[in-house]
């Protein structure tokens, strides 16, 4: 089953890494004009157990795809526990999401703290499955730029420039491990990110923030006009919830995100074993 993983190269042409120049290519023609068509895609965090919660949500993912489709998966870190070592990839990621590999979903990560325990992360970085080009990089889809970063040593100056505005870009998507804002008990917040980063995805004008770390599921209320998410909930140990003054849902699921971003929205549902249990559009809708 690894299988059909190990061709991922066509799609991951599409990929910027950060050691490359960060550029988007200008859209032209009536695609431009309408904005992006609609690009659906899952998002799912704090994952490789290979424990039977890890199943079951991979298998929800499976069953849900049938109805509701998607071609890729985003990760928010923590890949690989407990220490990225590709000894376990297979009993930890290549199996569990079979289903998906196997019926051409391509997955693009982000590096997790547990995950660059083994050689600083390289194991995932090296093997086509992740869908990495580098620690950070960019891939982009009709109109939807996903701007993806290693926050275990966050390059902020690389971040600055990925994010500057480009031609052809309708929507701004940034994911990396760590959380800008968390209502959870057992990290929370990421100190040392505020007031600096939501400074700069304001000025630059991202869209949607997706974290991961705290294993649970946290959405912000908009921040002027800005959601912040965190997806955790893909396996491991769920960790409790707190209040927060900036927190619009917080929920202690196993879950993981499926997201369509179409002209003039970007619409995410949070899906539980049982089904979605929050939704929420953006910009400006509830």
């Amino acid at each position: 089953m690894l299988l059909a993983c190990l061709g991922a190269g066509a799609f991951l042409a599409a990929v910027v890494p950060s050691s490359g120049s960060v550029q988007d290519s200008p859209q032209t023609g009536a695609r431009a004009r309408r904005g992006p068509s609609r690009v659906r895609f899952a998002v799912i965090g704090d994952l490789g157990t290979g424990r039977s919660k890890q199943a079951e949500v991979a298998a929800k993912m499976c069953r849900w795809r049938r109805k509701h489709p998607f071609d890729r998966v985003i990760t928010t870190g923590d890949n690989i526990y407990p220490d990225g070592s590709p000894e376990l990839f297979a009993r930890k990621f290549y199996e569990p999401y079979a289903c998906l590999l196997n019926n051409g979903v391509r997955f693009h990560a982000s590096l997790g703290n547990h995950d660059i325990h083994t050689d600083n992360g390289e194991p995932q970085l090296s093997d086509p499955t992740f869908g990495m080009k580098g620690r950070n990089y960019i891939v982009r889809r009709d109109g939807v730029r996903f701007v993806i970063a290693d926050s275990n040593d966050l390059q902020r100056a690389w971040l600055k420039g990925a994010l500057r505005r480009r031609p052809g870009v309708r929507w701004t998507i940034v994911v990396f491990h760590h959380p800008v804002y968390s209502p959870g008990t057992e990290h929370g917040s990421t100190p040392g990110f505020r007031p600096g980063l939501p400074r700069l995805f304001r000025k630059r004008g991202v869209d949607l923030v997706l974290n991961g770390h705290d294993h649970l599921y946290a959405a912000t209320r908009p921040l002027k006009g800005l959601r912040y998410v965190v997806t955790g909930g893909g396996g491991d140990k769920l960790y409790g919830c707190g209040k927060a003054w900036f927190s619009a849902r917080c929920a202690e699921r196993y879950h993981f995100l499926h997201v369509v971003a179409s002209r003039d929205r970007i619409t995410v549902r949070a899906v539980a074993l049982s089904g979605v249990f929050h939704r929420f559009s953006t910009p400006g809708l509830p």
